[in-house]
Protein backbone atom coordinates (compact mmCIF):
# COMPACT_ATOMS: atom_id res chain seq x y z
CA UNK A 1 0.00 0.00 0.00
CA UNK A 2 2.91 2.16 1.14
CA UNK A 3 3.99 1.81 -2.37
CA UNK A 4 1.19 2.70 -4.15
CA UNK A 5 0.79 6.26 -2.21
CA UNK A 6 4.40 7.28 -3.16
CA UNK A 7 3.85 6.37 -6.97
CA UNK A 8 0.90 8.94 -6.56
CA UNK A 9 3.12 11.05 -4.88
CA UNK A 10 5.53 10.99 -7.42
CA UNK A 11 2.43 11.55 -10.30
CA UNK A 12 1.49 14.09 -8.91
CA UNK A 13 4.55 16.40 -8.26
CA UNK A 14 5.11 15.78 -11.64
CA UNK A 15 1.98 16.50 -12.80
CA UNK A 16 2.34 20.17 -10.92
CA UNK A 17 6.03 20.88 -12.91
CA UNK A 18 4.52 20.43 -15.75
CA UNK A 19 1.78 22.61 -15.46
CA UNK A 20 3.90 24.93 -13.90
CA UNK A 21 6.34 25.07 -16.91
CA UNK A 22 3.90 25.06 -19.50
CA UNK A 23 2.26 27.93 -18.43
CA UNK A 24 5.68 29.84 -18.16
CA UNK A 25 6.17 29.03 -22.02
CA UNK A 26 2.77 30.38 -22.96
CA UNK A 27 3.30 33.82 -21.91
CA UNK A 28 4.79 35.08 -25.18
CA UNK A 29 4.92 32.25 -27.64
CA UNK A 30 4.55 35.10 -30.17
CA UNK A 31 7.71 34.71 -32.20
CA UNK A 32 7.28 38.48 -33.07
CA UNK A 33 6.10 39.83 -29.64
CA UNK A 34 9.40 42.15 -28.64
CA UNK A 35 8.82 43.42 -32.73
CA UNK A 36 5.23 44.62 -32.11
CA UNK A 37 5.77 46.36 -28.82
CA UNK A 38 8.69 48.35 -30.01
CA UNK A 39 6.49 49.28 -32.69
CA UNK A 40 3.47 50.37 -30.40
CA UNK A 41 5.84 51.56 -28.67
CA UNK A 42 7.01 54.19 -31.09
CA UNK A 43 3.38 55.02 -32.03
CA UNK A 44 3.10 55.94 -28.45
CA UNK A 45 6.09 58.43 -28.82
CA UNK A 46 4.22 60.02 -31.89
CA UNK A 47 0.76 60.11 -30.30
CA UNK A 48 -0.50 57.90 -32.91
CA UNK A 49 -1.52 55.29 -30.71
CA UNK A 50 -4.92 57.11 -30.58
CA UNK A 51 -6.08 55.80 -33.99
CA UNK A 52 -5.21 52.06 -33.67
CA UNK A 53 -7.15 49.30 -31.18
CA UNK A 54 -5.10 49.07 -27.82
CA UNK A 55 -4.85 45.23 -28.70
CA UNK A 56 -1.47 45.75 -30.20
CA UNK A 57 -0.57 42.32 -29.49
CA UNK A 58 -2.81 41.36 -32.15
CA UNK A 59 -0.82 43.24 -35.00
CA UNK A 60 0.30 41.64 -38.19
CA UNK A 61 3.84 41.44 -39.37
CA UNK A 62 5.13 40.35 -42.33
CA UNK A 63 8.77 40.97 -44.56
CA UNK A 64 8.53 44.26 -46.78
CA UNK A 65 11.61 45.40 -49.18
CA UNK A 66 12.15 49.02 -48.40
CA UNK A 67 11.21 51.80 -51.41
CA UNK A 68 10.06 54.93 -51.81
CA UNK A 69 6.80 55.02 -49.91
CA UNK A 70 8.04 54.75 -46.84
CA UNK A 71 9.39 57.61 -44.37
CA UNK A 72 12.78 55.88 -43.19
CA UNK A 73 14.24 57.23 -40.38
CA UNK A 74 17.56 56.09 -41.10
CA UNK A 75 18.05 56.40 -45.50
CA UNK A 76 20.26 53.59 -45.64
CA UNK A 77 17.45 50.74 -45.43
CA UNK A 78 16.21 51.61 -48.22
CA UNK A 79 15.94 48.64 -50.65
CA UNK A 80 16.55 46.36 -47.35
CA UNK A 81 14.16 43.65 -46.24
CA UNK A 82 12.35 44.68 -42.68
CA UNK A 83 9.46 43.85 -40.67
CA UNK A 84 5.84 45.52 -41.18
CA UNK A 85 3.99 46.19 -38.44
CA UNK A 86 0.00 46.77 -39.00
CA UNK A 87 -1.88 48.03 -36.00
CA UNK A 88 -5.67 47.79 -36.46
CA UNK A 89 -7.83 50.98 -36.46
CA UNK A 90 -10.17 52.23 -34.44
CA UNK A 91 -13.39 52.18 -36.14
CA UNK A 92 -14.14 55.33 -36.75
CA UNK A 93 -10.42 56.60 -37.22
CA UNK A 94 -10.37 59.48 -39.49
CA UNK A 95 -7.07 58.68 -40.33
CA UNK A 96 -5.39 54.93 -40.25
CA UNK A 97 -2.61 54.16 -37.98
CA UNK A 98 0.91 53.99 -39.53
CA UNK A 99 2.51 51.10 -40.73
CA UNK A 100 5.65 50.87 -38.69
CA UNK A 101 9.27 49.31 -40.18
CA UNK A 102 11.33 47.55 -37.47
CA UNK A 103 14.51 46.20 -38.43
CA UNK A 104 14.84 42.32 -37.90
CA UNK A 105 18.17 41.79 -35.92
CA UNK A 106 18.24 45.13 -33.88
CA UNK A 107 14.42 45.37 -33.18
CA UNK A 108 14.30 49.03 -33.51
CA UNK A 109 12.20 50.74 -35.46
CA UNK A 110 13.64 52.31 -39.01
CA UNK A 111 10.63 53.73 -40.95
CA UNK A 112 7.09 54.12 -41.60
CA UNK A 113 3.99 54.82 -43.63
CA UNK A 114 1.52 57.21 -43.10
CA UNK A 115 -1.88 55.75 -42.75
CA UNK A 116 -5.17 56.64 -45.30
Amino acid sequence: MKGHSFIYLILAIFVVLMVGCSNKATQHDDEFYNVKLVAWEFLKEKGWDGRAKENWETAEVSEVMTDDDYKLIDPSYKGKLVLSVIFEDKENAAIGTPIVLVDPEKNEVVGYMYGE
